[in-house]
């Protein structure tokens, strides 16, 4: 397991680019935001997914249900990097592959 390392700053986030690590866009307090993360398999590609603050948002694309957590973050369903093929989930914090 990786843990998900938390970023208040995202040109920190982007500099260090440490595996499994993210950083999250929550503009004014908003029920929707994007979780930026580096993938946890340690391939480098950064991704950004919509999530919603306990709830999955509807959209034209994946969204994720987020326990809204910064430390101990949980995302829902899985995540599938498309760009490496890494699958696997974010619970209480830490990044498990399936």
């Amino acid at each position: 397991m990786i843990r998900a390392i938390h970023f208040v700053d995202r040109e920190d986030h982007r500099k260090t680019e440490a595996p499994g690590s993210i950083f999250v866009n929550h503009p004014n307090g908003a029920q929707l935001a994007q979780l930026w993360f580096y993938c946890p398999c340690g391939c480098g590609d950064l991704s950004m997914i919509d999530v919603g603050h306990k709830f999955k948002p509807d959209g034209d694309r994946p969204t994720w249900d987020w326990n809204g957590e910064m430390s101990r973050p949980t995302l829902s369903p899985s995540v599938h990097n498309l760009n490496c093929g890494w699958h696997g989930w974010l619970r209480d914090g830490y990044w498990e592959s399936c």
